[in-house]
């Protein structure tokens, strides 16, 4: 992120503080809150290549911007070079360390990919630093993994609260096939694959040729319809929600290579399921 919202900046700006040198209290409300709490002690260590599961709740202290967070050390030697990643499911996630040699709060949101919060650190001194888990949320609850790693594994580029669209070239179309001028009835249910964010998805071929323009809609009046383009030519996924009006997608493309496409019909709520019409039409 470019900037950092007010929730970051409360965070970064608390964080610094309790973690220098004869810093005992902080303004850390717990359930009712409001009280003064004495910083809580880490809830474990870290140890380089190992995953350690943890939880955001209501039981645990939170920042006056309302934030529920843990604290966890990492050992640092001088020289050495570690990525923490910060992943859940259940909230945006937010990283921050600090420690000796560290004239800043290391701090990051999204740089894991998707709500995933990555940060890379090279100690300059040997030392105790200090990791704090947190969310972007007021009050974010949910479970996360945090990872420390000389050997990162590389980023799946996504947007914050989308899906991982890397998963889509992996649909199988099967034997369901949507021609130019065709007009197909079709339904989602819980024989269809899902994303990870839980959007039922399902593929159809079709059949491209080089300069030909088309208007891909997707109709349901039992779910919001979402729908997804790929193919050659298309370096990222293209998508829709409701350019077809109403709930209704619709992607317009022209084809800059001959080929075959792959026609997602998705919809923007998890779960979600019922009939949809697709139809490939020209202009």
């Amino acid at each position: 992120m470019s900037k950092l919202c007010p929730l970051s900046a409360a965070i970064i700006s608390l964080v610094s503080w309790l973690l220098l040198p004869g810093a005992g209290a902080a303004q850390a409300g717990q359930g009712g809150g409001g009280s003064v709490l004495w910083l809580p002690q880490p809830a474990g260590r870290l140890a380089p290549g190992a995953d350690i599961r943890g939880s955001l709740s209501s039981a645990d202290f939170r920042l006056p911007a309302d934030a529920y967070f843990d604290v966890w050390e990492l050992e640092g030697r001088v020289g050495e070079s570690l990525t923490l990643d910060l992943r859940s499911d259940d909230f945006d996630a937010l990283l921050y360390v600090v420690g000796p040699g560290l004239d800043k709060t290391l701090s990051d949101d999204d740089g894991g990919g998707g709500c995933h919060a990555r940060v890379t650190i090279t100690f300059l001194e040997n030392g105790t630093f200090r990791v704090i888990a947190t969310s972007s949320e007021s009050r974010g609850t949910g479970v996360y993994t945090l990872r420390a790693s000389a050997s990162p594994e590389p980023v799946v580029e996504r947007t914050c609260g989308g899906p991982d669209l890397s998963s889509l070239a992996e649909l199988p179309t099967e034997s369901r096939l949507v021609r130019v001028g065709d007009r197909v009835s079709g339904s989602l249910g819980s024989a269809d694959r899902t994303m990870d964010d839980r959007t039922p998805v399902q593929a159809w071929a079709l059949e491209g040729r080089a300069g030909q323009t088309v208007n891909i809609t997707l109709e349901s009046d039992d779910f919001d319809s979402y729908l997804y383009l790929l193919g050659p030519g298309i370096t990222a996924p293209m998508s829709d929600d409701d350019s077809g009006g109403e709930l209704h997608a619709r992607i317009t493309v022209t084809f800059r290579e001959a080929g075959t496409y792959v026609v997602v019909v998705s919809s923007v709520d998890a779960g979600a399921s019922g009939a949809f019409r697709l139809s490939v039409r020209t202009p």
